[in-house]
């Protein structure tokens, strides 16, 4: 292809065309820069993004699956309230799951059931779920959130005293354990706890003691009950604010509490659910429609709701400015890439007036208009390229050595240039694979469009005009 060895002939720095060179070396080093800058900054940022997911993910799961006003208002749900065999009182999702009966309700020994109670179910709403998703190979187990006010007892004689969730241990979750940061088994009566690492920044130590408080309700007054409490360990809980009050405590210990009172979250995050694993993100979607279907051929559907984690109450407004931050980085990483493409503008037409002559001879030997743009363009796309190159390798050192360049510049200020508790104790330093190929597209692309104008005028030039001035 004779206009590719042209477009590369006329790239080449020569002695006689300096002020050309100068500008070709000027417009590659500049598109180097932004890509380099838009690569390592995207990279970051996306790695960001991610390990907040994988924070949020760790604690919550991908999926979550919670009863619905249907499930709430079945004669499977209510039934507990009249039976003796569940005590007279309401059970949560694991109690339900764990219970030898369906259906606890004895006629000839339980109160009669009112005329107007639901029908009886078909099927056992939690057992048919659970059974559901064992068939489609997911890890799941259920969960409970209740509130107490939490009293440890600190060295001095002072008490720490502050109102918290609690949140039954995911014992089947495998991400859990990397969230812990320190752990030891303690002995003795006390209910052991997990406590977030706001805790253990504050001066907490493990085997301190205390005591969960909640109301019970009775006939005639409202109690306040005691569970002494012994701390076992800290996690982190990531960013979210529920998170950061969220209580490890055994399943036992909401069990009693929900049994006394139910809890309600002031965001509207359920109190009992199922919880759903799986290790890749992205397949969330998919999953909750394979659920979806599961459940509606068991005739369980309206009893179930199910969200993935960018519907969850407490990060759905999180993972919203996620994809705007990340369409508009996008869009101003376009933006600078044009501008810093317009360069080549500057150089092409710098180049076609410089190679007048050699244009009108290449007509006179019957090149036609087409390709005398086409190897404008192509010079435009080659610096692109090339300038993508230069800027990527920059990127990935950058990336490498990123680290270094953050404890500089903490050196520098005196202080931790990036927040720790935003942004961890490290920045990613992975090359982000859809940033990368953003650029390595939009890069060429534009170095194009920028070149189409010179092109056009290179191809607009009349040989017999030329030739006669020469």
């Amino acid at each position: 292809m004779f206009e590719l060895a042209v477009a590369f002939k006329y790239l080449i720095p020569r002695r006689k065309s300096l002020s050309t060179a100068l500008i070709s070396f000027l417009s590659v080093f500049v598109i180097s820069l932004v890509v380099w800058l838009v690569l390592v900054f995207l990279s970051v940022t996306a790695g960001i993004e991610k390990n907040w997911l994988n924070k949020l993910t760790s604690l919550h799961a991908p999926i979550r699956i919670s009863p619905t006003d249907a499930y709430y208002r079945s004669y499977y749900y209510q039934i507990d309230s009249l039976a003796a065999a569940s005590h007279y009182s309401l059970k949560t999702i694991g109690e339900k799951g764990e219970s030898a009966l369906s259906d606890p309700y004895a006629a000839d020994a339980d109160v009669e059931i009112p005329p107007l109670w639901p029908k009886k179910e078909a099927t056992d709403l939690v057992k048919t779920a659970f059974h559901e998703l064992a068939v489609l190979g997911l890890t799941y187990q259920d969960y409970e959130i209740s509130s107490a006010l939490l009293r440890l007892n600190r060295p001095g004689g002072s008490v720490l005293s502050q109102m918290s969730y609690l949140l039954s241990y995911p014992t089947q979750n495998p991400k859990f354990p990397s969230l812990i940061i320190e752990s030891e088994p303690v002995s003795g009566p006390e209910i052991p706890l997990l406590l977030p690492k706001s805790y253990k920044e504050s001066g907490v130590k493990i085997g301190e003691r205390g005591t969960l408080s909640y109301a019970a309700t009775t006939a005639v007054s409202s109690q306040e009950q005691r569970i002494p409490v012994k701390v076992s360990g800290f996690y982190d809980p990531g960013l979210l604010s529920i998170g950061n009050k969220c209580i490890i405590v055994p399943p036992l210990v909401t069990r009693t509490i929900h049994a006394s009172s139910q809890t309600f979250s002031p965001d509207g995050t359920p109190t009992n659910g199922i919880f759903v694993w799986f290790e890749d993100l992205g397949s969330a979607p998919s999953i909750k429609e394979k659920i979806r279907e599961k459940f509606e051929q068991a005739g369980i559907s309206p009893y179930w709701k199910i969200d993935t984690y960018r519907d969850f109450e407490f990060s759905k407004d999180l993972m919203l400015q996620f994809q705007s931050d990340r369409t508009l980085l996008l869009l101003i990483a376009a933006i600078i890439l044009l501008v810093a493409c317009c360069n080549i503008i500057s150089l092409l037409v710098l180049l076609v007036n410089d190679k007048k002559k050699e244009i009108a001879i290449l007509q006179s030997m019957g090149a036609s208009f087409r390709s005398i743009a086409a190897i404008f363009g192509l010079c435009g796309v080659a610096m692109g390229a090339l300038s993508c190159l230069i800027g990527g390798g920059l990127a990935i050192f950058t990336l490498k050595h990123l680290n270094s360049l953050v404890s500089f510049l903490s050196a520098l200020q005196g202080h931790p240039p990036f927040n720790p508790a935003f942004f961890g104790q490290t920045l990613p330093n992975q090359l982000s694979g859809e940033a990368f190929l953003f650029v390595l597209f939009m890069t060429p692309i534009l170095s194009l469009v920028a070149g189409l104008i010179p092109a056009i005028q290179a191809s607009r030039i009349r040989p017999s005009s030329v030739l006669r001035s020469e």
